[in-house]
């Protein structure tokens, strides 16, 4: 447990990339994660919101971002 009582998130490198390709920001990113309709696909977390899809996986508060697109585009 951290001791600072936030949880951390941990774009991959690829997700940081794809960030700056599709222009979605970090805070829309985590809205998606905590306000987004949610599926699971094996060990992973897609969540939709916005029109843009984020995947991740997620551990004892700790979210661990894959990779983030458009949906439609």
């Amino acid at each position: 447990m951290e001791s600072s009582g936030r949880c951390s998130f941990r774009p991959s490198k690829h997700a940081k990339d794809k960030m700056i390709e599709t222009g979605i920001p970090k805070w829309e990113m985590l809205d998606a994660i905590f306000k987004g309709a949610k599926r699971k696909l094996q060990n992973k977390i897609i969540s939709t919101f916005k029109g843009f899809e984020v995947i991740y996986r997620q551990m004892p508060c700790n979210y661990f971002i894959i990779t983030v697109y458009w949906k439609n585009r």
